[in-house]
């Protein structure tokens, strides 16, 4: 990264945060806290004060998920722990401890995790989904059409559709019939392909 590039990035992160930081002291204020009695808390007393603060700011970031990131705070010593989705995540949540009154030094131990996994797994779902919706509604299209037909037993005709395929099972009272089904089912919206199991009542 350029010199130019990190002072942006270094500027946008420090906005950011300063925002973060604005919210977390006025929601603290809004509580009663108004910080101006921590400056008579000592050891662990004022530890836990600044580990709320941190994690009342992160709590009003659009950016960081409180649920994600454990704070830890030891004589002003502030240390960071758990999984962030960037890098920028991580600087975040740094400057924004930093910028609390009272904290000397933060240990930043934020590991960066791709949520690549988590993505693939709800794009598969979501295609699944989409999928089975729309083989679902290519079978009721199907029934639907054949039911219609006068010259076929919609009711004696079980449908099914697997990726675009029809299939056609049942038993129907001619060979007539059971290609009339067939070409029924082609011609319904979103059929690719129809495989005709259907038997004829005579021939079973």
């Amino acid at each position: 990264m350029n010199m130019n590039r990190k002072k942006m990035y270094r500027t946008m992160i420090a906005a950011i945060a300063t925002t973060a930081l604005t919210a977390g002291f006025s929601a603290a204020v809004m509580a009663g806290d108004g910080g101006h009695e921590k400056a008579n808390w000592k050891g662990e007393m004022h530890d836990a004060w600044i580990d709320g603060k941190i994690e009342a700011s992160y709590s009003l970031s659009q950016y960081l998920n409180p649920f994600d990131i454990d704070t830890g705070v030891s004589k002003g010593t502030v240390t960071l722990r758990g999984s962030v989705s960037s890098e920028i995540d991580r600087d975040l949540a740094e400057e924004i401890a930093l910028g609390i009154d009272g904290v000397n030094e933060v240990r930043n131990e934020l590991t960066v995790t791709e949520p690549t996994k988590q993505k693939n797994a709800a794009e598969k779902m979501a295609s699944e989904f989409g999928t089975h919706f729309n083989d679902a509604t290519t079978s009721a299209r199907v029934k639907f059409a054949l039911l219609a037909n006068d010259s076929t037993e919609g009711l004696a005709i079980n449908v099914d559709t697997v990726d675009g395929t029809v299939v056609l099972n049942g038993e129907v009272g001619s060979e007539q019939e059971r290609e009339l089904a067939e070409r029924v089912a082609e011609n319904a919206e979103g059929v690719s392909n129809v495989e005709n199991r259907l038997k004829v009542a005579s021939q079973s």
